[in-house]
């Protein structure tokens, strides 16, 4: 018998979906690389299980609302300029539009999975497995139609099919040639850009491409099934089953890189790739920065006018933006599942989101196996095309997104159509093998509710797990995400005053705000940039927190809190003198020592002052705390020195003792007595010399000495010096003639003492010898007498006698200096002496 035989009437079209179903299910596994596409596969076989009232039947639906209309398993989204939603009906093998008035009719192909109708009708064509779809400016529809291995387009002017891209078979070639000769495999999203070029994810060929004119090319991917190519040209890059493509208003590219769990972005300007979103690993970490965020099998992306981009996060039962640098989920709670479809958008249970699309403030995305188009606007969620699904067992976390350390609640929401659920639901904190529990709470009228107060300051992933009861299985919920805020404390430092130079204490303040929760475990630690060497002036006191509860609050200093406050600090100056006694004239030099009351060692200067007189023409520079002054100018008197010290930036000025005194004269006096003196060969004479001082002691010792001396004459002092200390003293001065002296003066010996001196000689024999006697008697009286006086004259001259004439006796004067010499004072004094 043929099997249509046995077909009732009205069950012909519930068996062609069930053998549509398998057909496309052998067609799927049948396909190269159609494992990667196992979704689609579990969908064919649940096709045969459902209990359809009729295998979609397209045709009795259109013209009514959406949300009163069966899909299956719906794929791409995509709205014209005038808000018409358009969706690929994947498992119903259509495209079908939404209305602004939400209804619903379909455009393109007539149900039979197949491939024909090219240049007919386009609801008369046969489609397979549309999953991807896209609308230009003027209304052409590009199809991508997936198992047929084609990008097919509807024209807006007549309404006909064509293929644009794809000769039907599955496979790769045509780049560079005319798109409808090239060779596609499981084309799943199609995108358009604002020149009318048609981008495809060129699925199980692991590019991107693109329809410029008839022309194919490829813009990303090199065909291997990898992850490469980050930062470099995006032909030349690897990627993995991408099922996602929308392109910006600057012609941008982006990719959802399915496999490879990112999003990628191709810059047009540079052709360059770089990853946008997803760390590679599938998973989910929250939300984020976009480069830490784990995703899971990311499928259709979408980009609004400010660059925003939108994607299904599929296995994460999440839609997600990327803005900003940061992820952000903006419906799903990660359960799959169907629940709160009707109330906040990020506690809704989805089921493998599958394709995003934007319009406005509207985000509209394929629930793909909940088989329904869901709306997310300002938050909340709406169905918009398809039949809610038949409700199953469910628990949901709901409450609020963020709440403020020490508050709020969780609420776990159990379902299972009339059913009441009984028992205890635990509450999860983390994901992973091993999240911790935060507490327990029984079902009451379906609900259990426990304080969130507990729960630190940060990013919660929420997880209630109910044990089940004797009507209902155990179930988990989906992953709900809880934003704790820190709580506000308040502190107040206590204001510290400080001398330059002292060490910082322990700095001391008032916390306020910790939670009675908390008592103990929080304490505040404050702190100063000042430190022992910081110059004088305010400084801030900052506080930070310690505790094992710390990191659930953040303090601020309040209006009233005080400051470290460093005032310069006093010095003492201390004065020394090199001499206690100082004496007018002599060097002396000053020393002024300033020294810090704290620590640290002053700079500036120092002035020395004589009571008002200023004694330094330039102020003298502090070389370790040390000034020195060398003066040889101070006055006889009475002294009142100081040193002034002029202060810096740290230190304050000072000003020393005074170091009262008198200056002492080294004036003497010196005299001598007797004036004059004569001395004889062989002998010697003495004078006093008197030395006085004008103080009445000496303050320097007192050396002697004596010039003017003659030849032959010594001068001796006794004592020879006087001592400092002494009074008036007395020194004897002798002057010794040691042999014949050397008569100088104004007396001279008689001229030509010489030639009587040998004239004399001559004439001797006469006088003493026996011829002298004999000749003496023969000369005449007169004669002899002559003889006698030549005779005396010779011995006159030969003793050295003269100045008076040839018989004359002679004496010789000088002039002895003595000075006397102490400290810086010199004087002098003169004797004479006469030499006989």
């Amino acid at each position: 018998m043929n099997p249509m035989q046995a077909i009732k009437p009205g069950q012909a079209w519930r068996a062609l979906g069930v053998l549509a179903a398998i057909a496309g299910f052998v067609s799927a596994i049948g396909t190269p690389g159609a494992q990667a596409q196992n979704a689609a596969q579990q969908a064919a076989l649940a096709q045969m299980g459902r209990a359809r009232a009729d295998a979609h039947a397209y045709a009795a639906s259109s013209g009514v609302e959406a949300t009163n209309v069966t899909l299956n398993q719906p794929g791409g989204l995509a709205f014209d300029t005038a808000g018409n939603l358009y969706i690929a009906d994947t498992g119903d093998n259509i495209i079908r539009e939404v209305n602004l008035a939400g209804v619903i009719s379909t455009v393109a192909g007539d149900g039979e999975q197949g491939f024909g109708g090219d240049g007919g009708p386009a609801a008369a064509a046969l489609l397979d497995s549309p999953v991807g779809v896209a609308v230009d400016a003027a209304g052409n529809i590009y199809i991508g139609d997936t198992h047929n291995n084609r990008v097919r387009e509807v024209l807006a002017s007549n309404g006909n099919i064509v293929t644009i891209a794809g000769a039907g078979a599955a496979g790769f070639s045509g780049d560079g040639g005319a798109a409808a000769s090239a060779l596609l495999n499981m084309p799943t999203a199609v995108a358009v850009d604002s020149n009318g070029n048609v981008y495809i994810a060129d699925t199980n060929n692991n590019r991107i491409r693109v329809i410029s004119g008839t022309a194919i090319n490829t813009v990303a991917g090199n065909g291997l099934q990898a992850y490469s190519g980050d930062g470099g040209p995006a032909a030349a890059a690897g990627l993995d089953s991408p099922n996602g493509v929308a392109v910006d208003a600057a012609f941008n590219i982006y990719i959802g890189d399915t496999h490879n769990q990112r999003v990628r972005l191709v810059t047009f300007s540079t052709g360059i790739i770089t990853t946008l979103a997803g760390t590679g690993v599938k998973g989910f970490t929250g939300d984020g920065p976009a480069g830490a965020a784990a995703l899971a099998r990311p499928q259709g992306v979408a980009v609004d006018a400010s660059g925003n981009v939108y994607l299904a996060d599929s296995d994460n039962n999440r839609i997600r933006t990327i803005s900003g640098g940061a992820v952000t989920t903006i419906a799903g709670n990660g359960a799959e599942g169907f629940a709160g479809n009707t109330g906040v958008s990020t506690s809704a249970s989805l089921d493998s989101p599958r394709a995003v699309a934007i319009h406005g403030s509207s985000v509209a995305f394929s629930d793909t196996q909940n088989d329904s188009v869901q709306e997310v606007t300002g938050g909340t969620i709406n169905i918009i095309g398809g039949l809610k699904p038949v409700q199953t067992e469910s628990i949901v976390i709901g409450g609020p997104l963020s709440v403020v350390y020490g508050t709020g609640a969780l609420t776990a929401t159990f379902s299972n159509g009339g059913l009441a659920g009984t028992g205890l639901v635990t509450f999860l904190d983390g994901v992973g093998a091993s999240p911790a529990a935060i507490g327990t709470a029984l079902l009451s009228g379906n609900t259990a509710t426990i304080g969130a107060g507990r729960l630190s300051a940060g990013t919660h992933y929420i997880i209630g797990s109910y044990a089940g009861d004797a009507h209902n299985a155990a179930i988990a919920s989906g992953v709900y995400v809880l934003v704790v805020t820190p709580v506000q404390l308040t502190a107040a430092a206590n204001p510290v005053s400080l001398l330059y130079g002292q060490a910082i204490p322990t700095l001391t303040g008032t916390l306020s705000g910790v939670l009675a929760q908390d008592a103990g475990n929080v304490t505040a630690g404050y702190s100063t940039a000042a430190t022992i060497a910081s110059a004088p002036g305010s400084y801030p006191i900052t506080v930070r927190l310690a505790g094992s509860a710390a990191g659930s609050y953040t303090v601020a200093l309040g209006s009233g809190s005080g400051s470290v406050t460093i005032a310069q600090a006093p010095t003492t100056t201390a004065l020394a003198a090199s001499s206690t006694t100082p004496v007018a004239g002599a060097s002396v030099t000053l020393t002024a020592t300033v020294a810090s009351t704290t620590s640290g060692t002053p700079t500036g200067t120092v002035n020395f002052f004589n009571g008002a007189t200023p004694l330094n023409s330039t102020p003298a520079p502090l070389s370790g705390g040390i000034a020195t002054l060398t003066l040889n100018t101070l006055p006889v008197g009475t002294l009142s020195l100081v040193a002034v010290y002029s202060g810096d930036i740290d230190f304050t000025s000072s000003s020393s003792s005074r170091l009262a005194g008198a200056a002492l004269s080294p004036e003497f006096a010196i005299s001598a007595s007797p004036a004059a003196q004569t001395v004889l060969p062989l002998q010697s004479v003495s004078y006093t010399i008197t030395l006085t001082p004008q103080n009445p002691t000496f303050v320097n010792p007192v050396s002697l000495s004596a010039s003017g001396l003659p030849a032959g004459v010594t001068a001796t002092f006794s004592p020879s010096s006087i001592a400092a200390g002494a009074g008036t003293s007395t020194t004897v001065l002798t002057l010794a003639a040691s042999g014949l002296a050397e008569l100088r003066g104004s007396s001279r010996p008689l001229a030509g003492a010489s030639s009587y001196a040998a004239l004399a000689l001559l004439l001797l024999p006469l006088f003493f010898g026996r011829r002298a006697r004999k000749a003496a008697a023969r000369l005449t009286r007169a004669g002899r007498l002559l003889l006698a006086l030549i005779a005396l004259s010779a011995v006159g001259a030969l003793a050295g006698c003269g100045g008076g004439g040839l018989f004359g006796h002679g004496t010789q004067t000088y002039t002895v200096t003595v000075t006397a010499v102490s400290g810086p004072d010199t004087h002098s004094t003169s004797v004479t002496l006469t030499v006989q």
